[in-house]
């Protein structure tokens, strides 16, 4: 039998190959986007060391072995502030054959302030030396360059802003986060569609056997149909993903993700890695229903194409019931985690589990829910409609599915958002207690520089009248392996006043869950309830761990306190003391807070200062908290990817599904149907789907919600505003509408009560 008659086939009825072609293409699209943002390319300007030929410096990256034996694990992160050479290497450099002049160089962002230190080394190579020459006898006279990073041509543009790195660093890791997730999401709306292409052709590919078309045949032409439609996808979804990689990039550039002038990745392999990606999922999903469609009789199969079978395939039944009994495991574990890390790790198996779950049981789930209707249908349109729904509850699923899938996922992403937003709010508005609050605006002598406020602020704020504790706070990156190398969000933090019953206590409420904080000196640090849990750092009180500074430098100090308000201040906790002179900046303090003392003597420290502010905790809590409510627009990227996906799914499945009812529609047309009571009926179904999608979703969508907002807030009660509820559950369900009424409409229009082919 020749290869035509499966194109023939395609000519007359293309439905459902297009709804698989377009979700390859989308899948591709957001693939090779994904690709592009990971590993964009990012500019590093030389600035002053464009007159050098080599640059010496310290090596700008922490780098660090996680683990023991087999299980080791060597990891890097850039650090935000330069380590700092000695000064005097650059007189030991100029002594090297070819050096025309080695200057230590201070002043870069991030540079280093301790005495004896300079940033780097600029070297000038005498005439006749080229600078890959030069770099060469240097790392030879430097035993090799252990611990020093060696840069020529473009390469010193990267030790010029250590910053620049660490924005590249966050850029890639946002990409590199969003890209498992997003690859899950598409393969899993690729894979409903492919099986539901292959499954709506079944009456065709049996009366193909009818009429000489053996099994291998029909299977072969089946999976060599959607290799070609994955390989399609990923040609066709280059050129789109790498539009919208370049505007995710310019994106993330203009919010501070990526550095300035960044690009993104372009390469046509990501097409081929897409396709390579999506191949497997299309061939394993149609390998089923290519089985079913080559072993049903044609007698069978024009019964099956009016009524779906009696009992639902055993193996699909089981599968659901084992991924909703994983559903209800991931639950209870992480509903009997010792500590919220675990439980956090959790929440993409169970979000994942559960749209398995529906997928799988989705007949099952329609065939319920259509019994327990049952009373309401009173019209006419609505007891048809559901009898339609009872004969065929798997395509139906079909049309569930996807509903269900965006309404899970979307609310999944944005309601863990809010549900943060709302705990950062409220424990911003609880963790400060001090009754004034200092700060710079930046730039100011007088002892506010750089934005900054000096430790000789901090000494006369303490000697203020009635003034029980002055604490100084300046937001700090820390670096843990927990148990990935990465740098958190901490502070360091002043001591009360020595010799004084002020307290850090005294000014902030951090709800501490063991130890005291009281104080924190030297060989002491505090970390969070959520940084200390099992899964994370896993440490107790008064157990030893090692964090490093922003220039790389350890920290070794044992727990003094495990504190659960974390969610405003940061993570950890380490004394201020501890921190000058490795943080790239000069040293001072962001805010003071201040508990005791008078408004006016307060506002007289402030006049004596220029460019000091002094606010009353009600201010400054009301700022804190409207800087917390600002969206992250890392979050808001990644709620934009997932909403179009599923949107684009669920409007791609539920068209092919409605047009492939057509049949139907023309038997009720020819038995006196009007067109306004077919659209009745398939408004009821619109509805039925409509509601029956949204309740599942939702249900998906509460479980995971409840372990995740548990862990991070300790409330198992997520924040879901009203507002953007409605607006979801509106988008949602008038998208659906939209895509069955369209459809309906489109067939109602070309007349399908007039001929009939038995192949179409």
């Amino acid at each position: 039998m020749k290869p035509g008659w499966m194109l023939a086939g395609l000519r007359r009825n293309p439905g459902p190959v297009v709804g698989t072609l377009v979700a390859a293409v989308l899948s591709a699209t957001l693939m090779v986007a994904a690709f592009g943002v990971a590993l964009a390319h990012t500019p590093s300007p030389l600035g002053r060391l464009a007159g050098a030929d080599v640059v010496v410096a310290a090596d700008p990256q922490l780098h660090l072995t996680i683990g023991t034996g087999e299980d080791a694990e060597h990891e890097s992160v850039p650090l935000a502030a330069y380590p700092g050479v000695p000064v005097r290497l650059a007189g030991e450099l100029a002594r090297v054959p070819g050096v025309a002049s080695a200057t230590g160089e201070t002043g870069f962002p991030g540079g280093t302030l301790r005495p004896g230190l300079v940033d780097l080394i600029a070297v000038k190579a005498t005439p006749g030396t080229s600078p890959a020459a030069l770099a060469q006898r240097i790392r030879a006279d430097l035993h090799g360059g252990a611990g020093y990073d060696l840069a020529t041509g473009s390469a010193r543009g990267a030790l010029a802003n250590p910053g620049v790195a660490i924005e590249a660093a966050n850029g890639h890791a946002l990409g590199g986060a969003v890209i498992p997730m997003l690859i899950t999401t598409a393969l899993f709306a690729l894979a409903a569609t492919t099986a539901l292409s292959v499954d709506l052709r079944r009456r065709r590919f049996a009366l193909l056997r009818a009429v000489g078309a053996t099994r291998g045949q029909i299977r072969r032409a089946i999976l060599a149909e959607q290799a070609l439609l994955a390989v399609a996808g990923g040609l066709l979804g280059f050129l789109p993903g790498t539009l919208a990689g370049a505007a995710g990039v310019r994106a993330l550039a203009a919010h501070g993700l990526l550095p300035p002038g960044s690009t993104p990745s372009v390469s046509p392999w990501y097409a081929m890695l897409a396709a390579g990606i999506m191949l497997p999922v299309c061939l394993l999903s149609a390998l089923a229903s290519a089985r079913r469609a080559a072993r049903t009789s044609p007698a069978a199969a024009v019964l099956e194409a009016h009524a779906d079978r009696a009992r639902p395939n055993p193996v699909r039944i089981l599968l659901g019931l084992v991924a909703a009994g994983g559903v209800v495991v991931l639950n209870v574990l992480s509903l009997h985690q010792h500590g919220p890390g675990a439980a956090i790790a959790l929440a993409l198996p169970l979000l994942m589990c559960g749209m398995a779950a529906v997928g799988l049981l989705g007949p099952v789930l329609v065939a319920i829910v259509a019994a327990l209707a049952r009373p309401l249908a009173v019209s006419p349109s609505a007891r048809l409609a559901l009898t339609t729904i009872r004969r065929m509850p798997k395509r139906t699923a079909s049309a569930v599915i996807p509903v269900a899938l965006a309404i899970g996922l979307i609310g999944a992403v944005a309601f863990s958002n809010t549900s943060i937003a709302h705990a950062t709010t409220a424990q911003a508005a609880q963790q400060v207690t001090a009754d004034h609050v200092l700060s710079a605006r930046g730039g100011a002598n007088g002892g506010a520089s750089g934005g900054l406020l000096s430790e000789a602020i901090l000494r006369e704020a303490r000697a203020l009248p009635g003034v029980r504790a002055a604490v100084g706070v300046t937001p700090l990156s820390i670096g843990v392996a927990d148990p990935d190398l990465e740098f958190l969000g901490g502070e360091a933090i002043s001591a009360g006043a020595t010799g004084a019953t002020g307290a850090i206590s005294d000014v902030l409420s951090l709800g501490v869950a063991a130890g005291q904080l009281h104080d924190l000196g030297p060989g002491q640090i505090a970390v969070s309830a959520m940084e200390a849990s099992s899964g994370v750092l896993g440490v107790h009180l008064g157990e030893h761990v090692t964090v490093y500074l922003p220039d790389g430098t350890p920290y070794h100090a044992a727990i003094s306190a495990i504190y659960q308000r974390s969610l405003a201040l940061g993570d950890v906790l380490i004394p201020a003391s501890v921190a000058a002179g490795h943080t790239g900046a000069p040293g001072g303090y962001s805010q003071i807070l201040v508990a005791g003392g008078t408004q006016q003597e307060l506002a007289s420290l402030g006049r004596a200062h220029p460019g000091v502010m002094v606010a009353n905790r009600a201010i400054y809590n009301a700022e804190v908290q409207q800087n917390a409510q600002q969206n992250d627009f890392g979050d808001t990227l990644i709620l934009g990817v997932i909403s179009v996906l599923a949107a684009v799914a669920m409007l791609n499945t539920l068209v092919i599904a409605t047009l492939e009812r057509r049949r139907q529609v023309r038997l009720l047309s020819r038995v006196g149907a009007t067109v306004r009571q077919l659209a009745g009926v398939f408004r009821w179904q619109a509805v039925f789907v409509t509601v029956t999608g949204i309740t599942s979703g939702a249900v998906v969508c509460a479980g995971t919600l409840i372990g995740l907002t548990r862990a991070v807030t300790g409330s198992p009660v997520p924040y879901i505003p009203a507002v953007p509820a409605g607006l979801i559950i509106a988008a949602v369900a008038g998208l659906a509408l939209t895509a069955v009424m369209t459809s309906v409409a489109m067939m109602s229009g070309r007349q399908p009560f007039r001929g009939a082919s038995p192949l179409r």
